[in-house]
């Protein structure tokens, strides 16, 4: 993947989400921002009294919008004179409600959303399995049943995190065809067995798959595809690691693969070598996705919070 300068100024990323037409709940409350600032930190000076947690809360169901944009980062940066605006939290940007599947951002050509761990992003089964897609179809076919959801890029039935679809077929083409080109960022967190050699480093490999439908890792360029994960040690104790990794490539099941190869198997992986199960599931997390807009252009930026359960089996963290 390319990795282009930031869009806002001093390498700051625009994160900013949909675009509302008009905000006109009277439970809203608006601000100007005198100075830059990220977003947290302001909201704690202007919400007196509330706590992180809860602003994260109003964050995670599109509650914050940054110019008429609805933000889900905490982090994200704001500049002086921009307006924010703080909705009830009973207010739903959206009008999917689904415990495993929540709404980012959608457009007349795209939607990205934050996918529990447990749902499957398309029906791989065959059986007619709940799935993101077709949890994502029924919910746009109730406004126009001419509508339908094109696939993208998936995430494994267990990993939770940010996913995209298409809504039309055009957005899917360009997204697909040049993938790699469109996404300047895309990270995920996971939690390993054990120790990794160094603090930081790349895993540069080349990925198979057998008749069994399981990925392997090998050396040889004619016998697989090229795969490059860089990974980052974020915290760990005597049995567990906390890694932020990001893709140069993606390939089918690359994260889980690469990590086992080092030896360090992602907990709850018993495909790929894990043999204990800490977390009750899978642990790896698409933490966010940075890319260009198919029709537009534009680039977007999109985060998942981190599932609490992980900074847990480390240690008390933030997340």
């Amino acid at each position: 993947m390319n990795r282009r300068r930031d869009s806002r100024s001093g390498g700051k990323r625009d994160v900013r989400g949909q675009t509302v037409s008009s905000v006109s709940s009277s439970k809203c409350r608006r601000f100007i921002v005198d100075c830059d600032v990220p977003l947290l930190e302001f909201l704690l000076q202007k919400l007196s009294g509330q706590k992180p947690t809860s602003i994260k809360q109003l964050l995670k169901h599109g509650c914050i919008l940054v110019q008429n944009h609805v933000v889900t980062r905490f982090d994200a940066p704001l500049a002086t004179g921009d307006e924010v605006s703080v909705l009830s939290a009973s207010d739903n940007r959206f009008g999917l409600n689904h415990p495993k599947l929540r709404i980012l951002f959608e457009d007349d050509y795209i939607v990205v959303v934050d996918k529990a761990s447990g749902l499957h992003s398309v029906d791989s089964t065959g059986g007619g399995c709940e799935n993101a897609a077709s949890i994502l179809e029924s919910y746009i076919r109730r406004r126009d049943p001419s509508k339908r959801i094109y696939v993208v890029h998936r995430l494994d039935r267990d990993t939770s995190g940010v996913l995209v679809f298409a809504k039309c077929r055009e957005a899917q083409n360009k997204l697909v065809a040049d993938w790699n080109d469109r996404v300047e960022e895309r990270a995920y967190i996971a939690i390993i067995e054990g120790a990794m050699p160094e603090p930081k480093g790349t895993i540069d490999s080349y990925l198979y798959e057998d008749s069994r439908k399981i990925v392997h890792a090998c050396d040889d360029p004619e016998h697989g595809l090229r795969a490059v994960t860089h990974y980052e040690v974020l915290s760990q104790n005597a049995h567990w690691s906390r890694l932020r990794l990001d893709l140069e490539t993606g390939r089918t099941n690359q994260i889980r693969v690469h990590l086992q190869s080092m030896g360090h198997p992602i907990v709850g992986d018993e495909k790929y070598g894990s043999k204990v199960d800490p977390l009750g599931r899978l642990g790896l997390h698409a933490l966010n996705i940075r890319f260009h807009h198919p029709v537009s252009g534009r680039e977007m930026a999109f985060a998942s919070p981190e599932p609490r359960e992980f900074g847990q089996l480390l240690g008390a963290i933030d997340v």
